[in-house]
């Protein structure tokens, strides 16, 4: 209707009842078409299955809340503190989360003794967060079978980091090599309105540079955690893309799911990252974490939890 718009007394009229009817006005045909498709997309979403709140088998959060509170009251100053990588297993170990081990080492006899001890072939991996998963730039190696080949890689690492870094003595990890899969990232932080809340990825670019993330706000629900794994652009690489096979999506969701519940549970958890998160045919390999605490007093989504269901 050119020249009305919204509920104009133009169309308004008394319906059979005696109650008065209004109809909506849109000036041109691509505006009533947007309006008639959000009312599709409403009804849609109303009468969809949201599904049941996850809550996986064989976890512990007694343990969990009395590990959390014995770190905090260790911790120096109100800023929280940064978990080893043994608190950060043992964390993750209530929620049935296993953390793939790693041994950091500064030389290439340590090295070499740490991989005796877990198994050949490993990867080393540089400990410093900027060149971590960075294998463009030397920062990670892969596959390495003997002992002359991790005393070569060692030393190639140190001059990267030296180059990049100023470093002359870096700290680096060797970690038993896991089964090949599609690498991903679970991250859990807290957000100013919502509390707290998780992401999942693609590890690299798809998630670095194009910002290819789905968000979720726990409790989530199985609907939920599945919807998260098949909205982000890039899972079709966990299905069988060009020919790979096919990642065990089951497995991605328990882990997604069990973080959610961690998240949900503890308002000391401040932030969580898993990165990277190896999809493979059969299982999920998390090879590094890194978790931070702050007192759970500063969780903001108190009035949230305080609506009726």
């Amino acid at each position: 209707m050119l020249g009305l718009s919204g509920l104009p007394d133009e169309l308004a009229a008394t319906g059979p009842d005696g109650t008065p009817v209004r109809i909506p006005a849109f000036s041109t045909p691509e505006d009533a078409v947007t309006a008639l498709g959000k009312v599709v997309t409403y009804a849609r979403w109303r009468t969809e299955d949201r599904g049941t709140h996850v809550r996986p088998e064989g976890m512990d959060a007694r343990r969990a809340r009395r590990l959390v509170e014995g770190w905090l009251a260790d911790a120096e100053g109100g800023d929280g503190r940064v978990l080893t990588q043994d608190e950060t297993a043992e964390l993750l170990d209530c929620y049935g989360v296993p953390l793939w081990r790693s041994r950091t080492v500064r030389t290439a006899d340590e090295a070499v003794a740490a991989a005796d001890a877990l198994g050949w072939p490993v990867a080393l991996k540089t400990a410093s967060t900027a060149l971590r998963h960075r294998t463009d730039l030397g920062g990670v190696r892969l596959d390495i079978a003997d002992a002359a080949e991790l005393r070569a890689d060692v030393e190639r690492m140190r001059q990267v980091a030296l180059e990049v870094l100023g470093e002359d003595e870096p700290a680096m990890e060797v970690q038993a090599m896991a089964p090949v899969g599609v690498p991903c990232v679970i991250r859990s932080g807290e957000d100013p309105l919502f509390g707290p809340k998780v992401s999942f990825g693609l590890a690299g670019d798809a998630t670095d540079l194009l910002d290819d993330v789905a968000y979720g706000i726990p409790p989530l629900t199985d609907v939920d955690v599945a919807a998260m794994v098949r909205t982000v652009r890039a899972a079709p690489r966990l299905f069988g893309y060009g020919g790979a096979p096919e990642a065990d999506i089951d497995a991605l969701e328990d882990v997604l799911a069990r973080v959610s519940v961690l998240a949900d549970d503890l308002p000391e958890l401040a932030s969580l990252e898993l990165y990277p998160v190896v999809v493979g045919s059969v299982g999920v390999s998390v090879l590094h974490a890194v978790v931070r605490l702050r007192s759970g007093a500063q969780r903001a989504d108190a009035p949230r939890r305080a609506l009726p269901g």
